[in-house]
């Protein structure tokens, strides 16, 4: 009994004195990219993909299914929103995940708020 209150004790003075470690920024649901529905905000920090291949990301080299913004097809194409979230879950986590079990560096897969910004490039 006396272990669980220096614990938790430690841990109010850690919040009074550092802060919560759940505070911050937190993402908000809006029409981002003209989106049909609410949608949390998205940013892509190209600059630390540069070892990343265009096309592992840019089908659109490829298939030659347009030259806008990702968010431009992914959010307005009717076939194409409804998969929204799962597709850029899947392609970008996934990779995250796959540098992570090959023990390589690969930034943070699970945490939220890495991605759900605002940005002003999408």
């Amino acid at each position: 009994m006396k272990t669980a209150t220096v614990a938790a004790f430690l841990i109010v003075t850690w919040i009074l004195i550092y802060g919560s470690p759940f505070a911050g920024e937190q993402p908000k649901v809006g029409h981002y990219y003209n989106s049909p529905e609410l949608i949390l905000p998205m940013t892509f920090a190209h600059l630390d993909h540069t070892s990343v291949e265009c096309i592992d990301c840019h089908h659109n080299y490829v298939d030659d299914t347009g030259g806008d913004s990702c968010m431009h097809c992914h959010v307005t194409n009717v076939e194409v929103w409804p998969l929204l979230e799962e597709q850029f879950h899947d392609l970008c986590r996934g990779c995250h995940e796959d540098l992570a079990a090959k023990g390589e560096a690969g930034g943070p897969p699970r945490q939220c708020i890495a991605c759900h910004v605002a940005d002003q490039i999408p």
